[in-house]
């Protein structure tokens, strides 16, 4: 997949979690992101602009984003992802939580049930 400046990035299925912060009007940010038509802007955009994602949860947390970044564990390893202005050093805030390894609000039985992000049987990566 082509994410922006970043350029050609490859995103293997499984569950993703993404950490952002909207200063200003957070329910229209929000709900922009999830929309699948849009101009692309953020990195996200492309993210959540391609079919084979599906979006399970959104929460909001108090905590500034770097540290709900870090907390959030995972494995960066889309760099620079949605961290273009990021002064804490995360390197990425799009953390890869595994193939296997859903979050527990996202496990069947849980309070939101869903597919992983991105989803592809025929192709494992998303490029």
């Amino acid at each position: 997949m082509t994410v922006g400046r970043l350029g050609v990035v490859t995103i293997p299925a499984g569950w993703w979690v993404y950490t952002g912060s909207a200063r200003r009007n957070m329910d229209a940010r929000i709900a922009r992101h999830l929309r699948r038509h849009k101009p692309r802007r953020w990195h996200l955009d492309y993210l959540t602009g391609d079919p084979r994602v599906v979006v399970v949860s959104v929460t909001r947390h108090a905590e500034a984003e770097c540290l709900r970044n870090q907390r959030n564990g995972g494995i960066a390893l889309v760099p620079g992802f949605g961290a273009s202005d990021c002064a804490a050093g995360c390197g990425s805030h799009l953390r890869w939580l595994e193939a296997a390894r859903a979050p527990a609000a996202t496990r069947p039985g849980g309070p939101v049930a869903g597919l992983p992000c991105p989803s592809s049987k025929e192709d494992p990566h998303v490029r």
